[in-house]
């Protein structure tokens, strides 16, 4: 088994950012910016960066566009900060050659969610899935995406995780990011202290780091870390009052920027408030236009966000 801890102090929670793929006006991808990004992971407490996922619109990419993607951020992370790559696609055989890319390229870990046109529906079939994955990277951990809200996989992530650790020589643990808290307590406890669960539904954090999960995956964490930082220092110094408006606050922040074009798009025109302005979204999600982009602003200002946002 490849392990891929983090936070191995109880007393912390480690967040890495599902990372926005940055794009100019006309649609291309920027690497320009990815340094830039990565500067202001490492300013306020990220341990990685999560690339190439739902956040950084991964399927509306070409191969080798995200395999570029990949190149630059492991150029400007460096030692500073970890990279994990999404290799997932809809054809095994490309999700195949994004991990063996990843691989040479020198990341820390991949992570995949299985074929999601024509999608495995049952646990064994998932596994093959993330078994053919795995094993064109085999040196690296690997990490079982669970969103079936985006995949309509709906195979339980921890059924998946008890197979997969079977089967699996390099399966690290599960990025789960769904609202079934009763499968999101079973992934920790079957986890155990050899397997990670990466939390990816921000609004879950508060409830699921007090189920004693170690670790956190959100695309939130863009605009949003140092609120998330000022939650989880409040839960350790036991004062779950103040943890509980923060994140209430935090999910009044998420239900505004998902009037503004879909969640995703109203992330991303967050970045130009608190983060990095990574432009527009790729077609076809839709992103606001500037006075959209202003309204929002104004919003979640109103709510306190830039406030408790430091």
């Amino acid at each position: 088994m490849t392990a891929l801890r983090y936070s191995a102090d109880e007393a912390d929670m480690a967040l890495l950012t599902a990372v926005f793929t940055p794009f100019t006006d006309t649609g291309e991808v920027d690497l320009d910016l990815v340094a830039k990004q990565a500067d202001d992971l490492l300013a306020w407490g990220s341990v990685a960066a999560y690339v190439g996922g739902t956040a950084g619109e991964g399927a509306s990419l070409s191969t080798e566009e995200r395999m570029a993607l990949v190149d630059r951020w492991c150029e400007v992370a460096a030692d500073r900060l970890d990279v994990i790559v999404h290799v997932g696609h809809a054809s095994l055989t490309e999700a195949r050659k994004l991990a063996a890319h990843a691989e040479s390229a020198g990341v820390r870990a991949i992570s995949a969610v299985p074929p999601y046109f024509h999608r495995p529906d049952t646990v064994d079939a998932v596994v093959d899935s993330c078994a053919a994955i795995a094993d064109a990277a085999p040196s690296l951990p690997f990490t079982y995406y669970h969103i079936p809200g985006m995949t309509g996989v709906g195979v339980r992530a921890s059924d998946v995780l008890l197979a997969g650790r079977e089967r699996i020589p390099s399966f690290a643990g599960v990025k789960f990011a769904h609202n079934d808290m009763v499968d999101l307590q079973r992934c920790l406890q079957l986890a155990g202290e050899e397997h990670e669960v990466f939390v990816g539904v921000a609004k879950l954090v508060l409830a699921a780091r007090q189920w004693g999960a170690r670790a956190a995956i959100g695309s939130v964490y863009n605009f949003a870390g140092p609120l998330f930082k000022r939650l989880l220092g409040e839960v350790d110094r036991g004062d779950l009052a103040a943890a509980r408006e923060s994140q209430l606050l935090a999910q009044q922040v998420i239900d505004v920027a998902g009037r503004y074009g879909g969640e995703l798009a109203g992330f991303k025109a967050l970045g130009s408030l608190s983060g990095v302005d990574c432009g527009p979204c790729r077609p076809p999600l839709v992103s606001p236009g500037p006075d959209q982009v202003a309204a929002l602003h104004a919003e979640v200002t109103k709510l306190g966000f830039t406030d408790r946002n430091r």
